[in-house]
């Protein structure tokens, strides 16, 4: 066989163009699955993230508040708390059990797309009134927190509420 005949026969050959779109097609299915993946694990990280930042940024408050708390009644202390977007905190309660406050006063959570991350404190938490559990939402607080003794059945609190 001559050279040209050789060249002539590869030329001719187009088995490898009958399987080329089926290769796009599988590279295409694993290059979409691959970003698929990629943007789940990104959003989980990124919203890990953010509640790792919420929760050092409370556990200070918190910190703070457990100091006061054990200095008694009449210490208070203003501190400035941010808190992401779509997250949540209440200060006084297990989740779902807001209403039966003071039952679980010296327990606080943090929320973030119906998870919730519970904690236990060293202070006993109540609202501005005295009446409830205190909820810090999403943004920048400026945070006064006052030891205080309930008349009603004589246990100290740490009232927590934004100052304006």
């Amino acid at each position: 066989m001559s050279r040209s005949s050789k060249l002539h026969a590869l030329a001719a050959d187009t088995t490898a163009a009958a399987s080329l779109p089926m290769r796009f097609v599988v590279a295409s299915i694993l290059l979409m699955v691959t970003m698929v993946l990629l943007a789940t694990a990104t959003s989980g990280f990124l919203a890990h993230m953010k509640m790792s930042d919420l929760e050092s940024e409370i556990s200070r408050m918190d910190a703070t508040a457990s100091l006061l708390y054990s200095g008694g009644p009449g210490s208070n202390l203003t501190i400035e708390v941010d808190v992401p977007t779509g997250c949540t905190v209440v200060m006084g309660s297990m989740p779902g059990y807001e209403a039966e406050w003071p039952r679980d006063a010296k327990n606080y959570f943090l929320e973030y797309d119906g998870k919730c991350t519970v904690r236990e404190s060293g202070a006993a938490y109540t609202n501005e009134l005295m009446d409830g559990v205190a909820v810090l939402g999403s943004g920048k607080h400026r945070v006064f927190m006052e030891t205080t003794i309930d008349p009603s059945d004589g246990m100290l609190f740490v009232r927590v509420y934004e100052q304006i």
